[in-house]
């Protein structure tokens, strides 16, 4: 049906108010169940309306057939659940109205008996047998007693499900809010943190300098004003957290009162009433010291309040500032930055009972915030809360009353003969300023300096002379400033200082200019370099920023050279269960920084609005510790910087941004890879990451790190004797990201096998990684890293291989910094939401204010996570007789209308549908009601959901007539009422029982719907189905023609698949039994999948084709294709063509196409194999054999020049390998092989014995098969 959003109703009043106002013919739902509760409405009407038939002589002779209704109250909405008198439409004057003139809705009426069924299938017939079957005849023991089965009995269909008022839609849903997932509790939340406390450690306030500053505001205050942490990066909220445990301890004494605060007009007022109220008998110590802990935004607001402040005797205020700025008005750019603009505004309101200090480093913030507490003054410090603040590594926290160095005024960076100083307020800007100018060349550093200012107001011009070498002739301001000024209080501030008097005439800088920036506005390291290297060749002329900026190319220092430090990045969605892998990654070398003589910081930066939220984090690692001078992360790793590149969840990443323009040349990019082949890989990226990743001979590594998981977690649950069954979650899925760790400490640390597992065992060894530990995990993890090969040279010229990606927009290089964490939302995945039955008067209500809930009535399939398409059946016709055993048919289908374009050797994913009959059926027995609405989230995008009917469901969504796996049994075992039943059900899920289930799942190859009839007292409810069975994937086969031959049709080459079981139950193909019964206009939704089977690059090169049955469908593609290039004029290599079935008569498939080909040239030779045309079998492998000349010339082209030269094969040897170096490239021929497994050896043998005839030994034709192999030049796509 639709899929929804959970959007708030507040944001569309004028559609909710206009919906309510809807008068006749408009749908009627669910019996006036959005209208107000306290006025007459419908059902009181009706109630009127049924004690007037009640009490009319017509309605007593009709009394039989005439029920009460049920109560409505405010909150739930009951409907009939039993007949209504028997008056049709066609019996009144007018349809719908009876004769005593009441209106029924009969649409109304039927959904709302749908929505009043139950919650599962009806109860199952008690067995009648004095015995139990087993079933299939199986008998086993479990738990020291012989189980002998159970009895297959249906349920009495005849029965209905019970009513269930919980399934009527309620007065209050449809007024405020239709969604149907809560969010996790705070327990919830908190429990799922602990259980991953092994992963990302225990959180700590240490590691970063917000949290510092938090914790030495907590240690030093009487009073605490947190303002909004939860939307200032967590900033406060460890005073927060500590004053209500103290709290719920009955802590009292010595503690601060901590006050939760919001950030609007006016915000200093609660500030300065509780220091008035505080003020008592005067000191020479501040008695109270109240802090206050906000943001840019919050200072901004609170300013005029604090400017009127004269200070108390009594009191002391500090505000700890973090100048991030998180803009939430509308038209305002949602992204995260450092504020100063409005810093320096707000600042310049202030007395001098202030003092204002600026920190740029995360070192330099904590010792500030401590010397806040030391000072004898009202203190504001301003710390970098965006980057540096959030910066994880290493810290050295003063004790409470431990003294600091007086902070300086200023600090000066650079030559002491420069003639060009830029002054910058200490914040972000002057640390990437300092990390930029000591990696400018000598010639051009000799020329300009850097001056940061850390103290507004309270310095004298005095310090500012000592602080500027004598050789300064100008000085640049550079500040951010707010609604477009040229200068800001700075400028005017250094101004008055310069031209005040009070330098001595030799000393005044003959020039002071204005820089100004945008509020929030970030300059790149290119950016800056520009900007000095601009104000050291011309230091007497003002700065035209906008010119300059405009200039600056992407070519600037490494501003790592000089520490020596590398960068690791990672890209990853929120919700991956390898999320917390640079937390991991950063926490091993940090925890064994003795070991590895690294230390490492660490940003994170989160994009809650792309995909399901996207988190890009980078470490910086050093073999020293960090200093004054060291870039900060987010200038560092900007571009060409990350020797190693982590993507986690590229499907989801590679989508919404372009991540590879971050690694340097050389660098490593790995892959996790779930469940994907290397083709898979290949066209997730696009033509542009190729030319990136080829432009920077990256090395490719593919990890499938959930496999690891899987193995780990089978092989745990079945050595630990029946205690933890196969589906137990064991090894939880997060280990995920412990086996990537492995892969990135193998590159960066150069380090694997015995001494990484040692490494490990000092991070991870208490965590639930599998019955071997951690030396298990790493070998599984090492076992399953794959080094991906590509040519530079091929993937440098790479272009769109599609209309959409061609016209896709671009992506970002760089993270769109919006979030300072995970999205609230990603912290529901691991509690599981589960799909629910929902009401046909919701989806009713949110198709009819589609606009509030943003429906997508017309969504394709929005369950499935690729692309997919609807084509048209345009030709079903079978190839063999109709008396034939095997239906063997040609399916043609038209893209028409549609953008799908395909290339040569791809499949074809069909998104088949359970058989109509099948699902009926099944939902007869079952109980369920083919028409009741389900809720289900979706798959692919937050927040939205999916509503269907059961039987769409079931017939186009659920794989309930495929095979379960193990959990299934064990979910069952607990609903199971019958006892034997139960038993039954935990043996098969438990490692004991693992024979049954095998011989149940491949012998009896049981269905979901199979095992629900053999254990009629499990019943499932329609939800819980939702969640243990698993959707239908599509099925792929290979394309069997050529677009560019074909235009905007796609053909396929199907066999039906059917066979009965041992026991004679008939099983059938689920997707191929759909396609077989589809009709032409029928449509089918589709999916593309790339493939290895892929043309020669160059047309001329020879191809070798060996196709048994329906592996004959992609080399007609081959054919197609080369049959277009020659009739185009193009030179095509020649064709081989070999093909098997049983018999000539009946499985020639398209032979009289192949003879059409072969006449006209395109095809060089046929090798036909028809094994039962014949008293002896002849297979395709020995018509190979008869050719071995033929194909060894194709295939080994050297060995034919050297023929012709005169000589030997063994002659040119090299390594055991024949050398084709100068072999032209299009006499290089490629062998494909499509269909079953069961040839492929003797294929193998029959090519190395025609090598063997032609000089080789065995072993060096063994040789050569490997180099094709290696080459891609001998192709297997076999099933």
């Amino acid at each position: 049906m639709a899929a929804t959003s959970s959007q708030s109703l507040y944001q569309s009043a004028a559609i909710f108010a206009g919906g309510l106002a809807i008068g006749a013919g408009t749908l009627a739902l669910s019996r006036a169940a959005f209208a107000p509760a306290h006025k007459p409405n419908k059902s009181i009407k009706r109630k009127v309306s049924d004690a007037k038939l009640r009490s009319s002589p017509a309605a007593a002779a009709e009394g039989k057939a005439i029920t009460n209704s049920n109560n409505i109250s405010s909150n739930n909405i009951s409907s009939n659940n039993t007949s209504t008198a028997t008056v049709t439409a066609k019996d009144t004057p007018l349809g719908g109205i009876t004769g005593s003139g009441r209106v029924d809705p009969p649409a109304s009426k039927q959904l709302d008996d749908v929505d009043a069924k139950g919650a599962g299938p009806v109860a199952p017939a008690k067995p009648t047998l004095p015995g139990h079957v087993a079933p299939n005849g199986v008998d086993a023991t479990a738990g020291g007693q012989k189980l002998t089965g159970l009895v297959n009995a249906h349920p009495d269909t005849t029965a209905q499900p019970e009513p269930s008022q919980v399934n009527r839609a309620k007065h209050l849903d449809a007024r405020m809010e239709l969604g149907i997932v809560n969010g996790p509790t705070e327990s919830q939340l908190a429990a799922k943190a602990a259980a991953l406390s092994w992963l990302v450690g225990v959180p700590s306030h240490k590691l970063t300098s917000a949290g510092a500053i938090d914790s030495i505001a907590y240690a030093n205050s009487t009073a605490i004003f947190s303002y909004e942490s939860e939307a200032n990066g967590g900033f406060g909220s460890y005073s927060e957290k500590e004053a209500q445990h103290a709290a719920e301890q009955g802590w009292f004494k010595g503690r601060p009162s901590v006050f939760k605060m919001q950030t609007r007009s006016g915000a200093g007022n609660a500030i300065v009433g509780y220091l008035n109220a505080k003020s008592g008998s005067s000191s020479t110590e501040p008695a109270k010291v109240v802090t206050a802990l906000t943001n840019a935004a919050g200072f901004a607001a609170m300013a005029p309040t604090l400017a009127s402040f004269n200070g108390s005797d009594n009191a002391k205020l500090v505000l700890q500032v973090s100048a991030a700025s998180h803009p939430t008005e509308e038209g305002e750019e949602l992204s995260i930055s450092n504020d100063y603009a409005s810093v320096l505004n707000a600042a310049a309101a202030l007395d001098d009972s202030f003092e204002i200090f600026l920190s740029s480093t995360r070192q330099e913030a904590v010792d500030f915030a401590q010397y806040a507490y030391q000072s004898q003054k009202n203190v504001v410090h301003v710390f970098d809360g965006a980057f540096s603040g959030r910066e994880v590594g290493a810290l050295t926290i003063p004790t409470k009353g431990q003294k600091v160095d007086v902070p300086e005024p200023f600090l000066f960076t650079g030559s002491p003969k420069a003639k060009t100083v830029l002054v910058v307020p200490s914040g972000s800007h002057s640390q990437a300023a300092r990390a930029v100018l000591v990696t400018l060349p000598p010639t051009v550093r000799h020329n300009v300096a850097l001056l940061s200012v850390r103290n507004l107001r309270s310095w004298d011009d005095l310090d500012l002379g000592k602080a500027l070498p004598k050789s300064v002739e100008s000085l640049h301001i550079l500040e951010e400033v707010s609604g477009g000024s040229a200068s800001g209080q700075l400028y005017e501030d250094i101004v008055s200082a310069v031209f005040g008097g009070e330098f001595a005439e030799s000393d005044v800088p003959s020039h002071v200019f204005p820089v100004a920036l945008a509020p929030g506005q970030d300059l790149s390291a290119a950016e800056l370099h520009k900007i000095l290297e601009t104000l050291a060749d011309a230091h007497k002329s003002a700065l035209n920023v906008q010119d300059v900026l405009d200039e600056a190319d992407d070519t600037h220092a490494d501003l790592l050279a000089l520490s020596g430090s590398t960068v690791v990045t990672f890209f990853d969605s929120e919700i991956s269960p390898t999320a917390p892998l640079a937390q991991l990654t950063a926490r091993a070398i940090r925890d064994r920084g003795a070991d590895t003589q690294l230390h490492a910081r660490l940003l994170s930066r989160y994009d809650n609005f792309e995909a399901s939220g996207i988190v890009r984090s980078d470490i910086i690692l050093s073999n020293r510790p960090e200093s004054a001078a060291d870039a900060p992360i987010i200038l560092a790793a900007e571009e060409n910087a990350a020797k190693v590149l982590v993507v986690s969840d590229p499907a989801t990443t590679l989508k919404s941004y372009a991540p590879f323009q971050s690694l340097v040349r050389g660098g490593t990019v790995i892959f996790n890879t779930p469940g994907w082949e290397v083709a898979e890989l290949d066209s997730m990226l696009r033509a542009e990451d190729k030319r990136v990743l080829a432009q920077k001979s990256a090395r490719l590594l593919l990890v499938d790190a959930s496999a690891v998981v899987e193995k780990l977690n089978t092989k745990t649950a079945n050595a630990s004797g029946g205690k933890a069954k196969v589906g137990d979650n064991v090894v939880p899925s997060e280990v995920a990201a412990a086996v990537l760790l492995v892969a990135v400490l193998r590159v960066q640390l150069n380090i694997s096998g015995a001494a990484l597992a040692a490494f490990l065992k000092r991070v991870i060894g208490n965590a639930p990684v599998g019955i071997d530990g951690v030396e298990g995990l790493v070998s599984a993890a090492e076992s399953a890293i794959q080094l991906h090969a590509f040519s530079d040279d091929e993937w440098s010229k790479a272009e769109p291989i599609s209309e959409a990606e061609e016209n896709a927009p671009l992506r970002p290089t760089q993270i769109r910094y919006n979030g300072f964490g995970a999205n609230p939302d990603a912290a529901t995945v691991g509690l599981e939401v589960a799909p629910t039955r929902s009401t046909w008067a919701q989806s009713a209500w949110q198709h009819l204010f589609s606009e509030a809930y943003d429906t997508q009535a017309d969504a394709l399939r929005p369950d499935l996570p690729e692309q997919t398409w609807v084509v048209e059946v345009t030709e079903n016709r079978r190839l063999t007789p109709v008396d034939y055993d095997r239906n063997v048919f040609h399916m043609e289908l038209s893209t028409k209308g549609t953008d799908l374009k395909y290339e040569v050797g791809e499949a074809l994913g069909v998104h088949g549908w359970n058989d109509d009959e099948e699902v009926a059926e099944f939902i007869k027995w079952s109980g369920y009601d083919a028409d009741e609405v389900v809720n289900a989230p979706s798959i692919t995008t937050a927040g939205k959901h999916e509503s269907r009917t059961v039987f769409q469901t079931l017939q186009q969504n659920l794989d309930i007539f495929g095979k379960p796996p193990k959990r299934f049994y064990e979910e069952l075992g607990k609903l199971a009422t019958n006892r034997d039943e139960a038993r039954w059900l935990r043996f098969i899920s438990s490692a004991e029982g693992s024979s049954t289930f095998k011989k149940l799942s491949e012998i009896e190859t049981v269905t979901y719907a199979d095992v629900l009839r053999m254990f009629p007292s499990a019943r499932l409810p329609i939800d819980q189905l939702l969640i243990l069975v698993e959707p239908i994937k599509p099925r792929h086969y290979s394309i069997a023609s050529a677009q560019c031959a074909v235009g905007e049709s796609i053909h396929l080459l199907i066999v039906t698949v059917d066979w009965k079981t041992p026991s004679g139950s008939p099983r059938y193909g689920q997707c191929t039994r759909y396609l077989s019964q589809l009709k032409p206009g029928a449509k089918v939704t589709v999916s593309l999948k790339p493939s290895v089977m892929k043309l020669p690059p160059i047309d001329s090169q020879p191809i070798i084709m060996a196709g048994l049955g329906t592996g004959a469908a992609p080399f007609r593609a081959f054919i197609q294709a080369r049959a277009y290039k020659k009739a185009q004029g193009a030179e095509v290599g020649p064709l081989v063509y070999y093909f098997g079935s049983r018999y000539r008569s009946a499985e020639y498939l398209y032979g009289e196409e192949l003879e059409a080909y072969t006449q006209d040239g395109v095809i060089e030779h046929i090798g036909l194999a028809f094994s039962r045309d014949t008293s002896k079998k002849v297979y395709i492998q020995h018509k190979i054999l008869e050719d071995g000349d033929l194909l060894t010339r194709y295939l080994g082209p050297e060995i034919e020049k050297l023929e012709a030269a005169g000589g030997k094969a063994e002659v040119v040897l090299q390594d055991g390998l024949l050398n084709d170096e100068h072999v032209e490239d299009g006499k290089k021929g490629y062998f494909f092989v499509c269909g079953p497994t069961w040839p492929v050896p003797d294929i193998h043998e029959a090519l190395v014995g025609a090598f063997v005839k032609k000089g080789l030994t065995k072993e060096q034709a063994e040789q050569k098969m490997e180099a094709l192999k290696e080459d891609e030049r001998y192709v297997l796509e076999v099933y």
